[in-house]
């Protein structure tokens, strides 16, 4: 029977950390500002104003500066897409030759996503997507907040103990967990076993994206 796997994008099947903080260091370098803290800004990215990225200015400014340093890595990010994470398509066809039905969960922008999955040739595998666009077009709060994913399983009509939520931070377990779905950490993203432990994950792999396929194999007992 057909189960609903959820993915979020940065970090979990696009491996965009680095490009971003090579987008940083340049983008701070043209300011003339010192290179924040990119440990401190994985960590942290979430909750932006409760921490200090050490970028040389206060924490209202770093927070625009971050926001500003989002955009300018979509951009840049059409003319040289990132690449997936190893095995990352296969499993998605894997998944999808199972008979499960796929949807993204992501906070990046409509247009940038969009043009990342065309450009890999997995837009076909997708068969609802909800974006950072979503908050004022749906009036969907992002995550932590479950609205996104409830609004996806409701559109695919299935149920949240049928859904397995995938990401790489605390903001994608904590959604899940709040929608009631299974949820499955991985650790080449941006946050830390012991963050998505604490965040709640079911689940937690560390080392080859064909773990998430084992792992929701072993969730629905195929």
């Amino acid at each position: 029977m057909s189960k609903l796997i959820v993915f979020d994008v940065d970090g979990t099947i696009l491996d965009s950390l680095g490009f971003f903080e090579r987008v940083v260091e340049q983008y701070s370098k043209d300011l003339g500002l010192p290179v924040p803290c990119f440990k401190t800004i994985r960590t942290g990215y979430g909750d932006p104003h409760n921490h200090d990225f050490k970028w040389g200015v206060g924490r209202e400014e770093q927070v625009q500066h971050l926001f500003a340093t989002y955009r300018l890595t979509d951009e840049l990010s059409k003319q040289q897409p990132p690449l997936f994470y190893d095995g990352v398509h296969d499993a998605l066809v894997h998944l999808k030759d199972l008979g499960h039905t796929l949807g993204i969960v992501t906070s990046k922008p409509e247009a940038p996503l969009l043009h990342v999955l065309e450009e890999h040739k997995v837009t076909h595998l997708f068969s609802a997507i909800r974006h950072g666009d979503d908050e004022k077009r749906r009036g969907e709060r992002e995550k932590p907040y479950p609205d996104q994913l409830h609004s996806l399983i409701r559109e695919l009509k299935f149920h949240p103990d049928e859904t397995v939520m995938v990401g790489d931070t605390t903001m994608d377990i904590r959604m899940g967990r709040g929608a009631g779905t299974q949820t499955l950490g991985v650790l080449w993203g941006a946050h830390q076993h012991e963050d998505l432990a604490g965040a709640g994950a079911h689940y937690i792999v560390d080392d080859h994206f064909d773990e998430v396929v084992k792992t929701v194999k072993k969730i629905f007992g195929e």
